[in-house]
């Protein structure tokens, strides 16, 4: 497998985004004792190679959310933790390969990164859960968890506490993909925005797509934007879509559907075509 599909960049002692051309970022936080690998990508690389290369600590690798682009990866570690709410067959199935193909960007493909780069069976992969206020132990420096649900129901923000930093995974990133895969209604963000706010207070906060780097501003205008579009709609559309507000931006926007503002007793018309609009990387 490739290691050059990876990018790495030491954005604070012992601590690396590890970016997947462009696509999606991993985390890797290194204690005395152990390592922490936050996501581990759609794994069209090694990964793993990749890893070891800037750590032989023993290694734990966890999930902040279980779509193909975060966990899909975990094939080559054998086992990850996962939330708790996503850990039954119907989120091990959209990380099969024929899924996770879904997945490459233009721009993994002008690299030429292809499907044939698309490897592992995670069904094979041991998803141990994981708990909202789970605490993982590196040797002098602890990482908490606090679960978000939102993009997704076990979506879950890790949080290096000694160091203030604090990973998203895709709870917000620059285009907030609530228009995705599973994404809970866009009510459920606009609920838990004021917990969102308090919990990431004093933070430097990275997420899953683009540079990785995540403004307190850029939250709050999110937040306030959510708000907008809730105020517009008073009720869901007839249709699955995809939509961004205040319009399609990658530096900042919401990305929304508008047959999932708001909870409903059952939803529909969900097709492959939802993981092609992860738009963000």
């Amino acid at each position: 497998m490739k290691q050059d599909v990876y990018q790495i960049e030491e954005i604070a002692p012992r601590t690396w985004r590890i970016d997947e051309c462009g696509r999606d970022n991993c985390y890797l936080l290194c204690g005395d004792q152990r390592a922490l690998l936050i996501d581990c990508s759609i794994g069209t690389g090694d990964l793993m190679g990749v890893v070891r290369a800037l750590t032989d600590l023993p290694l734990t690798v966890a999930v902040t959310h279980a779509h193909g682009d975060h966990a899909g990866g975990g094939y080559q570690f054998g086992t990850i933790y996962v939330p708790r709410a996503e850990t039954d067959r119907s989120w091990r199935g959209p990380n099969m390969r024929v899924f996770r193909k879904q997945l490459l960007s233009n721009r993994m493909k002008k690299s030429g990164i292809t499907k044939k780069n698309v490897r592992g069976n995670n069904l094979k992969t041991n998803w141990l859960p994981f708990d909202d206020g789970a605490v993982f132990e590196l040797g002098g420096r602890t990482v908490r968890t606090a679960a978000v649900p939102a993009h997704t129901i076990g979506g879950t923000v890790f949080f290096d506490e000694a160091n203030r930093l604090c990973f998203l995974g895709d709870t917000v990133c620059p285009v907030l993909p609530m228009h995705t895969y599973r994404a809970l209604p866009l009510q459920s963000f606009s609920d838990r925005s004021d917990r969102l706010t308090e919990l990431l207070d004093g933070y430097t906060l990275f997420c899953g797509h683009g540079d990785g780097r995540v403004t307190h501003e850029l939250v709050q205008k999110q937040i306030a934007w959510v708000r907008e579009i809730l105020a517009q709609y008073p009720a869901n559309a007839n249709k699955h879509g995809k939509k961004y507000y205040p319009a399609f931006d990658p530096d900042g926007c919401v990305g929304y559907d508008p047959a999932n503002l708001y909870p409903a007793a059952k939803q529909k018309g969900w097709t492959i075509a939802s993981w092609n609009s992860i738009l963000h990387g």
